[in-house]
């Protein structure tokens, strides 16, 4: 026990500094005006829309008690901005995260520092994935203290979930609700306590607030309900009859995902007009070409050299895609199957976005998880649900119209499945022979992953994908373009470019 509180205090401690370290951003309180030729360019804190767009919702939130933007802040969030019939702007992402950041830029605000507290709250999400990541290693799969916190370490800076965990997105809280959902349902299957109906209940709401994040969590967290439901609904044979045993508290406990839920379809229908109406499925706001108008866009529409080339290509690629998606009016509508090939080729072996080009160490999770399957002579549920997770993570993802997730460094959509494969990478160091050798192998692969992880923390994002990448005067679409910020003397995070 005492080494357990002692490991966790470590890599609360470690991941602190090392996020607090890379954490993007400037000080001060930016409004509209702020944005334009400072912080939107390459490594500034909102170089791409989905830092901006989710960050004026929390700034119009704050500032003005609604969540609605006027025309000066949705000019900031374009081209990833739609107009409800009301007339009002809102970005396309879905409202959880500005929400759950509030509190944080309030606090920041008040010192000055509103863009950089806002930011932090993804700091404290990741912290506590990485929390549960090594008790899921220390009591699901017997792993020793060095290797959960190893497993931990893996996740947290030897992939490149890094660069998404000092910034504004979405990935964060995704993984948080999906890990702690796994680990409170599997204590739940063994607590026969008064107190286990907490477990479901903060399981429930973990969905529900999973898809008030990022709607596609729907799906996402689809096996995570499943496990809840086989923990909850048991069948037992007695005699020549079969006997079904249903543990009501996890049945009560789904009030939690019903309120949750009520409050987002109310959120939708008092902002967007309709309880069904998704923020992704506003019609496309157009652009009225006017000086005014024109001088809040990020980026500038007439680039001038390279970066500002950059950010116009990242524009025109961003605002192509959101109309694909709300052409339809049917977000749905973006994911085909026909689309798998070329998204399992760029999701995990392309130079531009592959999860084994960019974190090879994660090759050796495979490797673990057949392992691990012979060992137990099969796959014991709660592991069935941690493969299914990445199972359905990457089929989801393959079928998206854009499997390279924008403008983005490595696949970000892949980051809800790494803690499970940074699990499985760690338990295959542990078990067999040549130990020793293992161990030397898996920590060069976790050095070389790691550099590339910092080096995506340290600077920028803003990697364009190889189609568009060919189009620019600097033709690089994979890390070495931040090798290239790095070289120029340009970083991204707040206390290298504040002191």
């Amino acid at each position: 026990m005492k080494k357990d509180i002692f490991a966790l205090t470590f890599i609360v401690i470690f991941g602190a500094v090392l996020y607090g370290l890379t954490l993007r951003g400037a000080p001060g309180n930016p409004q509209a005006g702020d944005f334009k030729e400072k912080l939107d360019l390459p490594t500034g804190a909102f170089e791409l829309s989905p830092e901006r767009g989710r960050y004026v919702q929390t700034a119009s939130l704050a500032e003005r008690g609604t969540y609605s933007l006027d025309k000066t802040w949705a000019l900031v969030a374009y081209p990833d901005v739609g107009v409800a019939e009301s007339g009002s702007y809102y970005s396309f992402f879905a409202p959880g995260v500005s929400y759950m950041a509030l509190p944080f830029y309030l606090v920041g605000s008040m010192f000055g520092y509103a863009q950089v507290g806002t930011f932090s709250v993804e700091v404290l999400f990741t912290l506590l994935t990485l929390v549960f990541i090594y008790l899921i290693g220390r009591k699901m799969f017997g792993l020793s203290v060095g290797l959960s916190i190893f497993a931990a370490l893996i996740f947290g800076f030897g992939s490149t979930a890094w660069s998404y965990s000092v910034t504004l997105y979405q990935h964060a809280f995704t993984t948080f609700f999906m890990v702690s959902s796994v680990y409170a349902i599997w204590r739940y299957s063994t607590s026969v306590s008064r107190w286990s109906f907490l477990y479901p209940a903060y399981v429930w709401a973990a969905y529900g607030l999973a898809i008030f994040v990022d709607y596609p969590n729907a799906i996402l967290m689809l096996p995570v309900m499943v496990y809840l439901f086989l923990t909850a609904f048991s069948l037992q044979s007695v005699r020549d009859t079969v006997k079904l045993n249903i543990r009501m508290s996890a049945v009560v406990a789904a009030l939690a995902f019903v309120l949750i839920t009520g409050l987002h379809f109310w959120h939708n229908q008092y902002y967007f007009g309709s309880w069904k109406q998704l923020s992704g499925g506003l019609p496309t706001y157009q652009l009225e070409a006017t000086p005014a108008d024109t001088a809040l866009i990020a980026p500038p529409l007439v680039p001038a050299n390279e970066i500002a080339a950059t950010q116009a290509a990242a524009v025109t690629a961003t605002s192509t895609a959101a109309e694909d998606a709300t052409s339809t009016k049917n977000v749905v509508a973006f994911f085909h199957e026909r689309k798998m090939p070329q998204g399992f080729d760029v999701l995990l072996f392309s130079g531009e976005r592959g999860l084994f080009f960019f974190t090879p160490l994660f090759i050796l999770s495979f490797f673990g998880f057949g392992f691990f399957c012979r060992k137990n002579k099969g796959l014991p549920m709660p592991y069935a649900i941690m493969a299914a997770l990445v199972a359905t993570n990457i089929f989801l993802y393959a079928s998206w119209g854009d499997p390279w997730g924008g403008w983005a460094f490595g696949p970000r959509y892949l980051i809800p499945s790494m803690p499970w494969l940074a699990l499985f990478a760690a338990w295959f160091v542990s078990q067999g022979r040549h130990i020793v050798m293992k161990k030397i192998g898996v920590y060069a692969l976790f050095l070389y992953s790691s550099a590339i992880a910092l080096v995506g923390a340290l600077t920028s994002n803003a990697v364009p994908p190889k189609s568009e990448a060919l189009l620019l005067p600097i033709k690089t679409y994979n890390f070495m373009k931040n090798f290239g910020y790095l070289q120029g003397d340009q970083a991204g995070d707040f206390v290298y470019n504040t002191y």
